[in-house]
Parts: structure tokens; C-alpha cells; sequence
């Protein structure tokens, strides 16, 4: 296994920047300082990034139904509730990409970095689906523009397929289809046409679903899905 391969698998990093600190000779083997990014890791080495032994693990990809109020960090320097605190494990974990605390919904939560660079890189066009409340409604034209791409106020570009599904009690349902996923991309879209969500939900990441679980639930992927996921 190349180096930068196992340094990803280790979870303390994803592969692009496992490179990074091979490059920076943060990384030894066997007690030498190791700079060469094709390096094939053997059974009998002995991999260390500051000091600390790597070992190359199981990958572990979980689905969790995401509550309302937690974030997806777990350096959030205000201790709000995060959802590693949902996952019954001592693993080191991070979340593929993040939802807003006030989001709920679909978080994949891993230690693979290389998939989680897959799964989040805007040039691999990943689906992921949501389903929006909003109180003011957009045009058919707003619609139009949007699946065709606008600019937003902070400068980016951003496309997405939304579809207007419900109009009830004065508020309008809309079913949304991403292939980025920037940050906060569907809040801003609708800021965008002076109109604000109140209420935003992710039902599908890739060709992950919430199935049946029920808020604040996860369970572990089984190595099928985790092969299927990226596909």
C-alpha cells in the first residue's frame, strides 16, 4: 500500500493531504523521516506522525438521522451538542461534509478520508437531495435561472434543480437536488430571491437513505453500500 494511501486510511487525514505531510517530512518509517509519496508501506513497517504510531484501519462509514441542534464538528469551540456524540465507538470519526445545526437529516459520518474527498469534491458531482419549507414563494422563471446557474452575493456560482411540490398553510414545500454542496448553498439560493427557509431537511446523500431509522439513529454501512456509495 502506498504511503499516502495508508497515512488516509489511518483516518487522521484524507490522501491529497496525507501528501502534504509527507512533504512537509511529518512522517516516518521505521524511525526515518520518509519524503518519497510512493513509498509502499509493508506489513513490518512502522508508520508515525508525530510520534504517534498509524495503523491503517476498517473502514467505517455510518448513516446517521441527524437532529435538529447539533452541529457536525467536534471543535465547535462553544460545546454545543455534536453528532459524534450520537455514535456508540472510540473510533476517530469525521462527518462527510456537514449539515447545519438547524438542519436535519442524512450525515454520513467515517474514518476513510480518501471517501470522504470523493464524496465532497465538487468535480465528482455527488447527489445529494433535500426537501425545503419556505414562507414566500419563487417564480417559474426563478426556477429556470437557477437549474441554469446563478451568481449569489458572496461571489459564487452555484446551480441546483429545485422543484416546487406543495403550496399549504401559507408555506411552500420544495424538493431540491445539489451537486456540490457548498456551504449553506440552498439558504443562500433562496436569500438569493429575497425568500428564507425555515425549515431544511437532507433525505439522500448518494445512494444513501435514511430508511428506517429514526431521529438521532445511525447504523454502519456494510462494505457493499460503502463500495456502491461513490458510484
Amino acid at each position: 500500500m502506498r504511503l499516502n494511501k495508508f497515512i488516509a486510511k489511518s483516518g487522521i487525514t484524507s490522501r491529497r493531504k496525507a501528501d502534504h505531510l509527507i512533504s512537509q517530512k511529518l512522517i516516518s518509517v521505521n524511525g526515518e523521516i520518509v519524503s518519497d509519496f510512493s513509498y509502499k508501506v509493508s506489513i513490518e513497517d512502522i508508520v508515525t506522525y508525530k510520534g504517534k504510531v498509524l495503523s491503517a484501519e476498517v473502514d467505517l462509514v455510518y448513516v446517521l438521522f441527524k437532529p435538529k441542534g447539533y452541529v457536525c464538528s467536534n471543535l465547535d469551540k462553544y460545546n454545543k451538542k455534536n453528532v459524534f456524540e450520537l455514535i456508540d465507538t472510540k473510533k476517530r470519526l469525521f462527518t462527510i461534509g456537514r449539515l447545519d445545526r438547524d438542519t436535519t437529516g442524512v450525515i454520513l459520518i467515517t474514518n476513510n478520508g480518501d471517501l470522504a474527498y470523493k464524496l465532497t469534491h465538487p468535480k465528482f458531482q455527488i447527489v445529494k437531495k433535500y426537501s425545503a419549507i419556505t414562507r414566500i414563494d419563487l417564480s417559474n422563471e426563478n426556477i429556470e435561472e437557477i437549474s441554469r446557474g446563478i451568481k449569489l452575493d458572496d461571489g459564487d456560482f452555484v446551480t441546483a434543480k429545485i422543484k416546487r411540490v406543495d403550496k399549504k398553510e401559507g408555506k411552500f414545500l420544495w424538493d431540491i437536488t445539489l451537486r456540490e454542496g457548498k456551504n449553506r448553498e440552498i439558504k443562500k439560493i433562496f436569500h438569493h430571491f429575497d425568500s428564507k427557509v425555515i425549515s431544511l431537511h437532507r433525505y439522500k446523500f448518494s445512494n444513501v437513505d435514511l430508511k428506517s431509522l429514526d431521529v438521532g439513529s445511525y447504523r454502519k454501512l456494510n462494505k457493499k453500500e460503502i463500495a456502491n456509495i461513490a458510484q
